[in-house]
């Protein structure tokens, strides 16, 4: 069962649940969005403007995910913003001091990790081998993105296969099962996934040479990309921020 999903994987395009917002924004744009988030969270900006590049993750993971996806995320910025800035007030203790130190580090890693998963969710990995044919990119770089863009996807589903499996069979495999018994996870978990890995990655270099990656000739493409009304609104949202920030360094 596993590999006959990953065969499958490699002949049709994967359409993740994200509320009809996959491929609608160009992948050079959401690089940019995670690069400009990431420097605007984990930079000197002010206190509101973290909070306002909070938001704009916020929107976007509700926009691309689950409920229970976006409200755990939520809630869990929530109790580091709280201890951030309210706990301070209410105890005043060298254990509030410590959580403050933790909790402004930990609800910006929250907005980072937030960010990239909006982007992957949105990620159309098919327009991806696109944008770097039409920006010709040499082989050295296109081959290994292609690869892992496709690679890690196809990897995790392969893994859930597994599991799924194994749950039929009364195994169970999880956190707990992994606690109590290490080498029986090994044994039924880690090995037939490392075996389907490598698989995987025999399947796609397979791939990659009939899709004439490793070609001496310049490639082409059927579906070019882009710029469409998705792009206009993530540039206009980051151009935004970056424009406070800009302010906020030279006042």
């Amino acid at each position: 069962m596993a590999r006959a999903m990953a065969g499958s994987a490699l002949t049709t395009t994967h359409r993740p649940r994200t509320r009809g917002f996959h491929g609608a924004v160009d992948p050079r744009t959401l690089f940019l969005y995670v690069i400009v988030l990431n420097v605007l969270l984990m930079g000197a900006g002010s206190t509101p403007l973290v909070l306002a590049c909070l938001g704009v993750v916020a929107v976007s993971l509700v926009l691309t995910t689950r409920a229970t996806t976006w409200i755990g995320w939520l809630a869990f910025v929530l109790v580091w913003v709280f201890c951030c800035f309210a706990l301070p007030a209410l105890w005043h203790s060298a254990v509030s001091a410590f959580l403050v130190f933790i909790a402004f580090w930990m609800f910006r890693f929250a907005g980072v990790f937030g960010s990239a998963v909006a982007a992957i969710k949105v990620l159309d990995v098919t327009r991806v081998g696109s944008v770097l044919t039409q920006m010709r990119a040499p082989r050295v770089v296109q081959v290994p993105v292609m690869v892992v863009v496709r690679f890690f996807p196809m990897a995790v589903r392969e893994l859930r296969a597994i599991v799924q499996a194994m749950t039929l069979r009364g195994l169970r495999p999880g956190a707990r099962s992994t606690m109590r018994h290490p080498l029986r996870t090994g044994e039924y978990v880690v090995i037939p996934f490392l075996a389907s890995a490598a698989r995987i990655a025999d399947e796609l270099s397979a791939a990659a040479i009939i899709k004439g990656l490793g070609a001496q000739k310049s490639r082409s493409t059927l579906d070019p990309s882009r710029f469409r009304v998705g792009d206009a609104v993530v540039l206009t949202v980051l151009v935004a921020l970056i424009a406070w920030r800009v302010t906020e360094v030279i006042a």
